[in-house]
């Protein structure tokens, strides 16, 4: 199989509108936009989205409050990971793709976890104090985890759920300077992207290229497009790489449905679009 180009945007933001898809359109390129339903822009821009989804761009589902860890600053009680349960994980999930097929009238959805986090519940209290002293990215919390000191921890992952709503998953955890497995090793409920913000042009050019040499498949992930969030590509790096990307790979470019869709054909149907069709 060749390798893949999808080109993913976060939270549903303003700028993806005016800048982002300015950009896609006239490279002749479509995008996958991941919008949770309390993205300010989806209710007031919601005639825009729907042009968005008829001009071929996929709408992807990112939860109703987009939950994340307790500790960032725009986090509330109420969209605290911490304190999520599958079932109410399960109820967002399915909400959300509601409300959104009101949108595009698709009942095929991907899906993208917020801060590409798979994990509901609360760490226990060795956890939490790594990630009180700073060391939530370094190899503690994983080794207190893995040798079962983490008591009283309620964490657990929420990708089982995936499998009941969505074709696809997509997580994070790729550095530019890492190259990603062949397309078929990938796990169809939590797809590998790499985060693009503050990248140059060349970086991004360079990672594109590697995956394509391998056969693999290029989720770029994007927030700020030009502005409009603190994770942000500038508008001419954006302008730049689509550029490039439409001269050289446009054939290769796809939605992320799109991608999940050749890869797992044999796979079925989520059940919860079964059982509406």
């Amino acid at each position: 199989m060749r390798g893949m180009i999808s080109l993913t945007f976060d939270d549903a933001l303003d700028v993806h509108l005016d800048n982002a898809v300015v950009e896609l359109n006239d490279a002749g390129l479509r995008g996958t936009f991941y919008a949770h339903l309390s993205a300010e822009s989806l209710f007031k821009r919601a005639t825009d989205w729907r042009a968005v989804a008829a001009a071929g761009h996929e709408i992807g589902n990112h939860t109703v409050f987009h939950p994340a860890a307790e500790d960032k600053n725009w986090v509330t009680t109420g969209n605290a990971i911490e304190y999520y349960t599958l079932d109410r994980m399960r109820m967002e999930l399915d909400l959300a793709n509601r409300w959104l097929e009101s949108i595009d009238s698709c009942t095929d959805r991907t899906f993208a976890f917020p801060c590409s986090n798979p994990t509901i519940g609360r760490p226990g209290p060795l956890v939490r104090a790594c990630n009180h002293y700073g060391l939530r990215f370094t190899r503690w919390p994983g080794m207190i985890q893995r040798a079962g000191l983490d008591f009283g921890s309620t964490c657990q992952s929420y990708a089982p759920l995936l499998p009941e709503y969505f074709v696809a998953g997509r997580g994070g955890g790729l550095t530019f300077e890492m190259t990603p497995p062949p397309i078929k090793a990938f796990d169809q409920y939590q797809l590998p992207s790499a985060a693009c913000d503050g990248h140059s042009t060349k970086q991004m050019q360079d990672f594109v290229g590697r995956c394509l040499d391998a056969e693999s498949w290029a989720i770029l992930q994007f927030h700020g497009i030009g502005g409009g969030h603190h994770m942000d590509c500038s508008l001419e790096n954006f302008r730049q790489l689509t550029r490039w990307i439409a001269d050289h790979h446009a054939d290769q470019v796809v939605t992320v449905r799109q991608g999940a869709q050749q890869i797992y054909s044999s796979t079925s149907l989520p059940k919860s679009t079964q059982n509406r069709a």
